[in-house]
């Protein structure tokens, strides 16, 4: 049998240790699920997917670097000439470019879900593991985000784990497009 004062040194140490419960350090802000706080990259990153419907042309461009933004507006802009083209053509019924399928995952058929898995950086750069699902189609994947420090994490790229059409990333998706509508410019301009 315990003798009272070990009790009460024994509640007071209980006592003690719930009191301390739920708070933390100096200085450092408590986290969920006692994992590290993301840091400004991985933020970065989670803000954007978290945001973004899986439409390129509707994708936040204060996130994106000053490249990958014009890269994109590049992409929208050759969409829109195409669709003229093809409007003022002796065929105005054919289809136009149009960048189709999902160009920020490695997924054609986009994403309904997605983990930050870990980062790695380098000087001003950075790069994201980011694990995405696709729910309907049971398929799970992870892609590499690339940030640069642009007065602040911006996205620079995305390497496909799945190589979407065999291309590594989405720039090369978006110069390849470019490359389609100049090419489909040319041709048009030749049969004039």
């Amino acid at each position: 049998m315990l003798k009272p004062a070990y009790c009460t040194l024994a509640g007071l140490a209980i006592l003690l240790l719930f009191a301390g419960c739920g708070r933390s350090p100096e200085g450092v802000a408590p986290s969920p699920g006692n994992s590290p706080a993301p840091s400004a990259a991985a933020a970065t990153v989670d803000g954007f997917f978290s945001s973004y419907r899986g439409n390129f042309r509707e994708a936040d461009p204060a996130r994106l670097s000053q490249g990958l933004a014009a890269a994109v507006q590049s992409a929208i802009d050759g969409e829109k000439e195409s669709a003229a083209r093809v409007k003022a053509s002796e065929f105005p019924n054919d289809k136009p470019a149009i960048l189709e399928g999902e160009v920020f995952t490695g997924l054609y058929e986009g994403f309904t879900g997605y983990e930050i898995l870990g980062e790695s950086v380098a000087g001003d750069q950075a790069v994201v593991q980011v694990r995405f699902r696709n729910e309907p189609y049971n398929v799970t994947w992870t892609d590499e985000v690339v940030l640069v420090d642009e007065d602040g994490w911006k996205i620079d790229d995305i390497r496909y784990a799945q190589k979407m059409a065999g291309l590594l990333g989405l720039r090369e998706v978006l110069q390849e497009f470019e490359r389609a509508v100049a090419a489909e410019a040319a041709s048009m301009a030749k049969k004039q």
